[in-house]
């Protein structure tokens, strides 16, 4: 909450002062600031001005104060309006002044902000950096309102990432780069097929610990889709790598890992399940069904098989794991498909809209 709220500060500092650019310096100045200093700054500048609930989250709005040294009174309205949620906390900064937007824009930019759309794009424009993301927007009407949406995700530590399912706390590139590193996380291009291909971030990349995240959102890199855990590496980055990719290590929380016999996978389960034959669709994935342990419809199976001309069962539709188990066809864990699922999902509230 801290980092986020001195962040806007210095944002802020900039756009009431009409003097300076946002800079590192005012950043680092703003950073060094007391929780007590803080509220002291938000009490001389701007003044509570009541309350709304939106999806039943109170959120705080905050007007700002006129100078009455000035003769000729500012014409700019600007507003603030704050909320906490999950442990989140949530800043938007409301301004009338176009200059004002296009210039704490630009200042997004120059401080090495990511954002895919040109400087000019019409609408709203997320920016993203680390843990902080902003997203900026204009609604132009009878009276126009520009706005910055500051929300600082908590990301848990490197330490707190034990299992393969951990990465699903992950819901975009800059978080990743918040805690793993830049030198650990790059873009990258994932192949389905040859024509058919989608962004990715890759974790790890070339190592036994690398995990590729798809996005539901391409252009920003951001609304986490799925997380593939083993299997051929499909990336851009892998596609002339020449060196030796050891087994990957992650395991799921459930105890799945890469490798993992088919009996061990039917021992863990606690009963038998069926599979995908290997001319179908989708070969060699395990038919999404909870029947028994694990559950593949939360988390994806899909098996590998050193002798897939071994047994006519594998021609099927699909196949009993355990009347195959038994042939000596080397089927084991290939690859892991982990999904975000809706219950985890971090509540946002649009604080952008200008409904007051």
């Amino acid at each position: 909450m801290r980092g986020s709220l001195l962040f806007v500060i210095a944002l802020l500092t900039v756009s009431i002062s009409f003097a300076q650019k946002f800079s590192a310096k005012e950043f680092l100045f703003a950073s060094s600031l007391s929780e007590k200093k803080f509220e002291h700054y938000l009490s001389k500048k701007f003044s509570p001005s009541g309350n709304k609930i939106r999806n039943d989250t109170i959120i705080s709005i905050y007007s700002q104060k006129a100078d009455r040294k000035k003769a000729n009174k500012d014409s700019v309205l600007r507003t603030l309006e704050t909320y906490q949620s999950n442990n989140t906390f949530s800043f938007a900064f409301f301004t009338s002044s176009k200059k004002e937007f296009e210039e704490n824009k630009k200042a997004l930019y120059d401080e090495g902000f990511f954002c895919p759309q040109d400087h000019d794009s019409i609408g709203s424009v997320l920016f993203q950096k680390k843990s902080m993301s902003v997203l900026v927007n204009k609604q132009e009407d009878e009276d126009t309102v520009y706005s910055f949406l500051f929300q600082q995700a908590d990301l848990p530590s490197v330490g707190k990432i034990k299992y393969a399912d951990d990465l699903l706390q992950f819901y975009s590139h800059e978080y990743l780069v918040a805690v793993f590193g830049d030198k650990n996380v790059i873009r990258d291009v994932y192949y389905f097929s040859e024509k058919e291909f989608m962004k990715c971030t890759v974790l790890f990349p070339r190592t036994n610990r690398q995990a590729v995240f798809l996005w539901e959102d391409e252009l920003n890199m951001c609304k986490l889709g799925t997380v593939i855990v083993g299997g051929n590496t499909n990336t851009g980055s892998s596609a002339h790598y020449n060196g030796l990719i050891d087994e990957n290590v992650w395991h799921s929380k459930n105890g799945v890992y890469s490798g993992m016999s088919l009996n061990s996978l039917i021992r863990l389960n606690g009963n038998t399940f069926k599979f995908h034959g290997k001319n179908s669709i989708s070969p060699y994935m395990i038919i999404p069904e909870n029947n028994g342990s694990l559950d593949f419809n939360k988390n994806a199976v899909v098996l590998g098989c050193l002798n897939p001309n071994g047994s006519n069962e594998l021609e099927k539709s699909t196949v009993e794991a355990d009347k195959i188990v038994h042939e000596n066809l080397g089927l084991y864990v290939f690859m892991m498909i982990f999904y975000p699922q809706p219950a985890g999902n971090k509540r946002q509230i649009d604080l952008s809209k200008n409904d007051r």
